[in-house]
């Protein structure tokens, strides 16, 4: 197969098709770029371009929120300037060939978390379902607003979601999902495709989410990231869920990369190339930003065995 841009490896893999290798990221904590920064000798080595990787973030900053005014009533809007100067750097991105997905912006249910608690906003349905209504409608609005903005930017993907899993579990019920922030999340989708129709959305959710995924298809999302091997079944997920939803992650972080061996790292990448990698539809990632916990040598794991293993045909 001819040697594909990043670009084009990553949207042929978001259309569930094969492309030359898997595309594949991994998001270091400022610790791990310290430490790359040290190996190289280099206090302005870039980590992406350093390993070559095929998706860039772009970042549009939001206005801090003024003295005296409470953060619940803070819901600041992209500037023109900023969502141009985002826009520039995004073309300049997508020319080198490189796709370009915005950066992290949580969703309604965590923001509802960060203003009012966890307490407080998993109680609020039963005991004040008016309220909650009203804020997730404000939380809603000004999270189309953020969106959009990559969105208008050029982006090829546009990252959104909501920790909505715990370990083995959901945070909440299926039908508490449904009722209250299904509909937020498709509010959501749907601005952001009518503004673009082809934008991609990737879906962020740690931990277990197996249950709603069939939610987050009909409701339009074309990404599930995080895909934490130590709470879903992967051969489940891609055998249901593979043909309809691309999966960005799925290396683990805490039962492949914390603690292991460079040897026991590289097998445990092979493995999951191995289940999610045939038929396109797959980022190979691990499963959360890494932090210093994670040795060193497991990081250089990681990208050697994508080196050695990522290439299609998958070598079983």
């Amino acid at each position: 197969m001819v040697t594909m841009t990043s670009r084009e490896r990553v949207l042929r893999a978001l259309s569930h098709k094969e492309p030359d290798r898997v595309p594949y990221n991994l998001r270091p904590s400022e610790e791990m770029c310290a430490h790359l920064r040290r190996e190289q000798g280099d206090p302005d080595v870039d980590w992406a371009e350093f390993f070559g990787y095929d998706i860039r973030y772009v970042s549009i900053p939001l206005p801090g929120c003024p003295e005296g005014v409470p953060k619940r009533e803070w819901t600041p809007r992209p500037a023109a300037d900023d969502m141009a100067v985002c826009g520039d750097l995004t073309g300049g991105l997508r020319k080198r060939g490189l796709a370009v997905c915005s950066a992290y912006s949580c969703g309604v249910f965590e923001q509802a978390k960060h203003w009012f608690g966890d307490v407080e906003t998993l109680t609020m349905p039963a005991e004040n379902p008016a309220r909650l209504e009203r804020e997730l409608a404000a939380l809603t609005e000004w999270k189309m607003a953020v969106y959009g903005a990559y969105a208008r930017a050029g982006v090829d993907i546009v990252w959104i979601g909501d920790d909505l899993g715990m370990q083995q579990n959901l945070i909440m019920s299926p039908a508490q999902y449904r009722q209250w922030y299904r509909p937020c999340h498709l509010r959501i989708v749907e601005h952001l495709k009518s503004i673009r129709p082809d934008i991609r959305i990737a879906f962020h959710c740690c931990g277990f989410v197996t249950t709603l995924i069939p939610d987050l298809i009909e409701i339009g999302i074309d990404i599930l990231e995080a895909v934490q091997a130590e709470c879903m079944d992967l051969g489940l997920l891609k055998g249901e869920f593979g043909r309809e939803l691309t999966f960005w992650g799925a290396v683990g972080a805490q039962s492949v990369l914390a603690r292991t061996t460079p040897e026991e790292v590289m097998e445990g990448v092979r493995r999951t190339l191995l289940t999610m990698a045939p038929g396109g539809g797959y980022i190979a990632a691990p499963c959360h930003t890494l932090t210093d916990e994670v040795p060193w040598e497991s990081v250089l794991a990681f990208h050697e065995a994508m080196r050695r293993y990522g290439a299609y045909p998958v070598i079983k």
